[in-house]
């Protein structure tokens, strides 16, 4: 056996010892041929960074890229709320203290501190954004994640401050040229950085920062991504070559001139003067197309595979796709090749939350572990959230978060970018979700003190906002008229521009042929359902609620009772679908008048504009605004009576001043159930002559007409 063979059997020998031997279990074991000398991988990283090319080009690319451009963070943890940090600092937005609540690297900080902050300046960031005379922070990023793809590993030599002993520079390494050193006793001794078999440099490990990918083949190097698929990047490699080489002719020729046996080998000078003239006749002014002589009776085949037989774009394909999935890059992201909006976004999402996520969490868990403590033991780092917002899941978490007053109207409003509204600072909610001893918003008078002494048989009429305007609800009701006569007012220009008015002078255009196209039902119906609902819902919970409350403190509110439920329903169907035919009834009519006075375009687009500037946005969004109020304090009352399960009837109170109108007048002191009907749909009220007609809903309770003032009281009967 040689002298080779005896050293390799001798180093199986000892490393199947080692890896046996107890006080090594779980641990990477150093060989002692390995130690105090430079470590050698069984990959070559100079080849690896050669094949920087093509589709491994492109899918590196993107995602050092795409990890660079994510902010990074510097954050400082309190153990104190009284503890002054040393550098400025600001609170965190909500958003991102979700996040950072979820992420692995933040959590055992926070889980130590009472008060996280981001810090705003910082050495640490003055170090990141002036990285050394020739480098800033993207570039440092850019470098690290590329090293990491092609070699499996990047390293940063940290250069420090003599008198403060804090990093001053990073200085990122070629990885090709990197060795590390190993030893028993430390793992790494050193890192050996050398270029050339004569200049060698020696950097402790202390002030080296390596970075890699796991490598289940190697204790001391990573394993990048170009490793994994290296046949795939190699095969697409030889694809180009090969065409390139097919287009530089591989010494083939074009077309080949045949000579007859008996003519013998030509004369030079005849071939060079026949190939001259070829060439001028047809070759044109590119290259190729060269002429070749066979003489002799000679004949020329093809011994090559055309592009075609070897199915090269099938096999480009496969290359590429094989590259880009081990790179982790979708392919609508190195493609256009059927992309579209809905599969980007898609691809997106599963390449921010899959590739790019897991590669800012690896770098900012080792910056962490090695440059931080250089700095502060109490300062992180971390990288912002790069997933995409899946916009399906935040609408319908936005719209859970308002439905039980998690969240404002506004403060919604300012994640998805848009101006706040004056009405949108207070959150609604169901009553039976505020707190004990929780101030009601200022649009609501203030609730009675509980009392438990028992109710007399004709209880006093429940505070209601009779005499208040909502005017939040006002302005909410104004931006909805607002929209509507924009909306009409570009339909209109749109279709009547060219048009000339039938009117007095016999012209052939009717405008209220247009009219059903200008003025959509259902549309407008759910628009002003929409921008009213929050504000009568809480009304309708409030009612309810001190309804409730005053009839019997035993008994909380149910705002998910099935009863509840189908009030909230009655303010689209019964509700808000008669304003909007009064509305498309005041517009037909006022198209109607100025016809009917030989009105042009212009006047009639006067008349529109002077309906909604004067009547609807002042004085009918008050009006409207005023009256369901009303209705919905009213239908949460009667909702309180039923649930407190002792109130039997109810009975209609007329505020008797002498603005009360006739109707309201007759009305009071009448009495049915508490879950009847004091008008039935269809009905009519008839008083001194005039009729009053219920021709869209039920009446319970009041308002009995718009900007009614009666309210309800209970009767417990047995009293």
């Amino acid at each position: 056996m040689g002298i080779r063979s005896r050293l390799s059997e001798w180093r199986r020998q000892r490393a199947v010892k080692l890896l046996t031997r107890a006080d090594n279990v779980g641990g990477w074991p150093i060989f002692p041929f390995q130690e105090h000398r430079p470590y050698y991988s069984d990959v070559d990283f100079k080849e690896l960074v050669k094949k920087y090319t093509s589709w491994v080009y492109a899918c590196a690319s993107k995602n050092a890229i795409s990890c660079a451009q994510i902010p990074l963070r510097l954050y400082a943890t309190r153990t104190g709320k009284t503890t002054k940090a040393l550098f400025p600092t600001k609170s965190i937005p909500i958003g991102r203290m979700e996040y950072l609540l979820k992420s692995p690297t933040a959590l055992n900080y926070i889980r130590k501190a009472q008060v996280i902050e981001e810090v705003t300046e910082h050495p640490f960031l003055a170090l990141m954004q002036n990285v050394n005379d020739f480098m800033n922070q993207f570039d440092l990023l850019e470098h690290l994640f590329l090293s990491q793809d092609i070699t499996g590993n990047a390293y940063w030599i940290i250069l420090r401050q003599s008198s403060l002993n804090v990093p001053s520079e990073i200085w990122p390494m070629q990885p090709q040229f990197i060795k590390p050193i190993p030893s028993k006793d430390k793992f790494i001794e050193r890192y050996e950085y050398a270029i050339s078999s004569t200049e060698k440099h020696l950097i402790e490990p202390e002030d080296m920062i390596h970075f890699k990918y796991i490598n289940l083949k190697d204790a001391i190097l990573g394993l990048g991504p170009l490793q994994a698929c290296i046949v795939a990047a190699d095969l697409g490699i030889s694809m180009n070559e090969y065409e390139t080489g097919l287009f530089q002719n591989r010494a083939i020729p074009d077309w080949a001139m045949v000579m007859p046996p008996e003519t013998g080998k030509p004369n030079p000078d005849m071939a060079t003067r026949i190939e001259k003239e070829w060439a001028k006749k047809y070759r044109g002014t590119k290259k190729g197309g060269k002429l070749a002589f066979l003489y002799g009776g000679a004949d020329l085949k093809q011994i090559s595979l055309s592009p075609k037989e070897m199915s090269f774009l099938q096999g480009r394909k496969a290359s590429k796709e094989e590259v880009a999935a081990i790179f982790g890059v979708p392919l609508s992201k190195i493609t256009v090749e059927n992309v579209n909006r809905a599969n980007a976004e898609a691809g997106d999402y599963s390449y921010m939350k899959d590739t790019i996520r897991p590669r800012l969490l690896r770098a900012e868990q080792k910056l962490n572990e090695r440059l931080l403590p250089m700095f502060d033991e109490r300062l992180f780092c971390a990288f912002d959230n790069p997933i995409p917002e899946d916009k399906n899941f935040r609408l319908k978490e936005t719209t859970e978060k308002l439905k039980v007053g998690y969240m404002s109207i506004n403060q919604a409003r300012q994640e998805d970018g848009q101006e706040e509204v004056k009405w949108g600072d207070i959150p609604y909610m169901p009553m039976n979700m505020v707190q004990i001893g929780t101030e009601l918003p200022p649009t609501l008078p203030p609730m009675p003190p509980k009392s438990k002494t028992k109710a007399p048989r004709r209880l006093p009429p429940l505070e209601h906002p009779t005499n208040f305007v909502n005017q939040p609800l006002v302005l909410a009701i104004q931006g909805y008229y607002e929209k509507q006569r924009n909306e009409i007012l570009a339909d209109f220009d749109r279709d009547m521009g060219k048009a000339v008015i039938k009117g007095r002078y016999g012209h052939k255009q009717d405008p209220s042929d247009f009219l059903s196209g200008w003025f959509d039902m259902q549309k407008w119906n759910g628009e002003l359902a929409r921008a009213t609902e929050p504000f009568i819902r809480y009304t309708l919970m409030s009612g309810g609620e001190r309804a409730l409350r005053s009839i019997t403190v035993e008994r909380e509110f149910d705002p998910l009772n099935p009863r509840v439920m189908r009030s909230l329903e009655k303010i689209r169907t019964t509700r808000t679908y008669p304003i909007v035919v009064t509305d498309a009834k005041k517009l037909r009519k006022t198209l109607a008048d100025g016809m009917g006075l030989g009105e042009g375009v212009s006047d009639l687009r006067k008349r529109i504009e002077g309906m909604y500037d004067g009547e609807m946005t002042r004085n009918r969004a008050t009006v409207i605004a005023r009256t369901e109020t009303i209705w919905a304090w009213n239908e949460g009352a009667v909702q309180g009576y039923v649930q407190s399960g002792l109130v039997e009837k109810k009975q209609w109170v007329s505020s008797g001043d002498p603005r009360s109108c006739d109707y309201c007048l007759d009305m009071d002191g009448k009495i049915i159930g508490v879950e009847g009907y004091f008008f039935e749909k269809g009905g009519t009220l008839e008083v001194a002559g005039n009729t009053l007609n219920f021709d869209y809903e039920d009446v319970g309770h009041p308002p009995l007409h718009a900007q009614c003032r009666c309210t309800i009281v209970p009767i417990i009967e047995g009293i």
